[in-house]
């Protein structure tokens, strides 16, 4: 009996965090990504650091 009530217990937990999360207001907007964006963009410019791996060219064993 107490096998049942926790294994209802748990699933009904579930739903009703599953609900509030589907409630929310933010899922249904996206925000603007031009600052996340451009972070890479920088950081592609920068200097390699020493010691970093270079990727092979065709025909190098």
């Amino acid at each position: 009996m107490i096998d049942y009530f926790a294994l209802a217990l748990a699933h009904a937990l579930l739903v009703i965090a599953l609900l509030r999360i589907l409630a929310r207001g933010e899922l249904d907007r996206e925000e603007t990504l031009g600052d996340v964006n451009d972070e890479p963009q920088a950081q592609s410019k920068q200097k390699r650091p020493g010691g970093t791996r270079h990727r092979k060219k065709p025909g190098d064993a």
